[in-house]
């Protein structure tokens, strides 16, 4: 059985200096007026690397299949990269969580063709977390090779495949 998605249960953003802000997206085209999307917002034209913080609440019952960090992004933009690096761990219940180890996975880069459109991309995550764990996710937007000028707007969940 697949499962997800879960929505993080606590976001920090405090340790990027101003470059990343909660944020609600309003594409260009919004004829429905419902296209509003909450997420991580992400300076136009990325200066210094800016990392988010996300903690996932674990279910009770573990779905089958593979844990992946699943990211829906979007952009009033025609072009540019953005690029992303993540890490995770799991800390159970009366460990220190700023003591566990954070596995990196490969590199995220997000093209942008179209603007407002949602662009989606599934990372598999190297850590496998058990029943009522929390699952740390430490999102870092990447200066090193960041071509897009546009603010972009980031939501991350996590699901089983």
């Amino acid at each position: 059985m697949s499962g997800g998605p879960i929505f993080p249960s606590s976001i920090y953003l405090g340790g990027a200096a101003g470059n990343l802000f909660p944020n609600y997206y309003v594409p260009a085209t919004n004829t429905n007026t419902a296209g509003a999307l909450e997420g991580i917002g992400v300076v136009a034209s990325l200066a210094a690397d800016a990392p988010a913080v996300m903690q996932f609440n674990m279910p009770e019952v573990m779905p089958s299949g593979v844990c992946k960090l699943r990211i829906l992004a979007t952009a009033n933009a025609t072009s540019g990269v953005a690029k992303l690096t993540v890490s995770d761990g799991a800390t159970s219940a009366g460990v220190n969580i700023g003591a566990t180890t954070l596995s990196a996975e490969t590199q995220l880069s997000q093209t942008w063709a179209t603007a407002d459109i949602l662009v989606e991309n599934k990372i598999t995550l190297t850590t496998v977390p058990t029943a009522n764990q929390i699952l740390t996710v430490l999102a870092t937007f990447n200066t090193t090779g960041w071509t897009l000028a546009a603010v972009s707007n980031w939501q991350f969940s996590i699901v089983w495949e």
